[in-house]
């Protein structure tokens, strides 16, 4: 499940914390979560699914759910590909779910490679593994690092959220864009 991205002339803006999306919308977001004042990427979350014929060696009594991503370079030349880091499967879109990079022989989550090196417009497309505690029911994915210090940036404490507009229920926020 991957996505079509286009990648607008100028520089777009970060999308702010707190935001909520609905699956295939796209945040602008730092491209590598540990160097908040690098260049920025998108990310276009298109569904969080529940996952079959995982080994319980891998999901260790959680239950697993397959994220799937596209990440679309905005480096304005040849530039170390943006991470993963920060997405995570979320019960709630606030609490974040164990989250790791698929081990082989999952179908229905293939390991793409991530490219070393991207630039503009470029993207790929894979699929990430998260485990929910025994109960949960991951419904959102959630961007949720703190990448600067800096209040306004803080992830952490206001992630941003995608989720399924028809899995939430009635008088709940409506989505808003991303900025």
């Amino acid at each position: 499940m991957s996505a079509s991205v286009s990648v607008a002339n100028g520089a777009p803006a970060r999308t702010d914390p707190g935001t909520a999306l609905d699956f295939g919308q796209t945040a602008t977001l730092p491209s590598n979560a540990f160097s908040a004042g690098g260049s920025l990427a998108l990310f276009t979350v298109t569904g969080i699914t529940p996952a079959e014929n995982v080994p319980d060696t891998v999901t260790h009594g959680g239950a697993p759910y397959f994220i799937y991503v596209t990440v679309t370079s905005l480096a304005a030349r040849p530039a170390a590909a943006p991470g993963l880091v920060g997405l995570a499967g979320s019960p709630d879109g606030r609490t974040a779910a164990l989250t790791l990079t698929p081990t082989g022989g999952l179908p229905a989550c293939t390991d793409t490679p991530i490219p070393e090196r991207m630039k503009r417009g470029e993207s790929y497309a894979t699929c990430l593994l998260a485990l929910a505690d025994p109960g949960q029911k991951l419904q959102q994915v959630i961007y949720w690092a703190d990448t600067t210090g800096d209040d306004a940036f803080d992830y952490k404490a206001s992630p941003v959220a995608w989720r399924n507009p028809a899995a939430v229920p009635s008088g709940s926020p409506t989505t808003s864009t991303a900025g």
